[in-house]
């Protein structure tokens, strides 16, 4: 688990996920078990877009280790409407997934990320190492 570090600082932190921008020019989600409604999910997407214009980058590693599943409704959300406004208003150009580690957890996620219809890069990970080292190639 990529905790923040000396070259990180937090930008907001909830009982679901933490997100911080790291040094090397990317935000990062670290999400927990703890289980979510739609509405909590959204709100918390919509802090990851603030941050990502704040920060003023396009890169995401989002570690989805110990994410519960997203409802399909989410998933669509995200998709549809959360992934192409990001796109627009903040340059989202690259995610690193680090998977979970639950078959469902993992064909959520995939889920999302064939239903994009944007450029949008992306790949997924077993280790927060190769997606750090993926984003700094990119």
């Amino acid at each position: 688990m990529l905790k923040p570090t000396a070259t990180s600082s937090i930008y907001f932190r909830n009982p679901l996920c933490t997100i911080s921008y790291h040094a090397e020019g990317y935000l990062q989600l670290l999400w927990t078990a703890v289980a979510t409604t739609g509405p909590e999910l959204q709100a918390l997407y919509e802090h990851t877009l603030q941050a990502l214009r704040h920060h003023r980058t396009g890169k995401l590693l989002t570690d989805h280790r110990q994410r519960q599943p997203l409802p399909l409704s989410t998933q669509q959300w995200i998709a549809q409407e959360w992934i192409p406004r990001a796109v627009r208003e903040a340059s989202y150009s690259h995610c690193a997934i680090v998977e979970n580690q639950t078959p469902l957890g993992r064909l959520a996620a995939r889920a999302v990320g064939e239903a994009v219809a944007i450029p949008l890069t992306f790949r997924f990970f077993s280790v927060p190492t190769e997606a750090v080292a993926w984003l700094a190639q990119a």
